[in-house]
């Protein structure tokens, strides 16, 4: 569970796993970048909100069920080819990137407040 986010994050229930093997027949036919899928259009079809949506595409990625799924601001997609999957890996590596930039300023600042500067990324 993520701290501060406990309103969105959650553990998928044996409902929600009913979605896997549609979402992964759904998706695995959405082959490249012009394919791709919104959220918002996954939420239309299947009455399900957002995070749900991100949480089973999540699962289905994290467990390997459809190799290859990327997403970009277009929506969700299977990788056509290595290129539009190193292009997915960048993107994914930038966002992280900025994250940590983000987190190691942050710690810096926590100096401000009476901390030590550091914190655990597991905390």
């Amino acid at each position: 569970m993520l701290k501060g986010y406990e309103n969105i994050n959650f553990e998928l229930c044996e409902d929600d796993l009913e979605w896997i093997g549609p979402f992964s027949k759904a998706i695995s036919i959405r082959i490249g970048k012009e394919n791709a899928v919104t959220n918002k259009e996954i939420q239309d079809k299947t009455g399900l909100s957002s995070q749900k949506v991100h949480k089973i595409i999540q699962h289905i990625r994290t467990n390997n069920i459809v190799n290859g799924i990327c997403s970009n601001g277009r929506g969700y997609y299977v990788a056509k080819d290595i290129h539009e999957l190193e292009e997915c890996l960048i993107s994914l590596k930038q966002r992280i990137y900025s994250q940590m930039k983000t987190l190691h300023c942050l710690e810096k600042q926590d100096i401000m407040f009476g901390g030590t500067g550091q914190l655990s990324i597991f905390e």
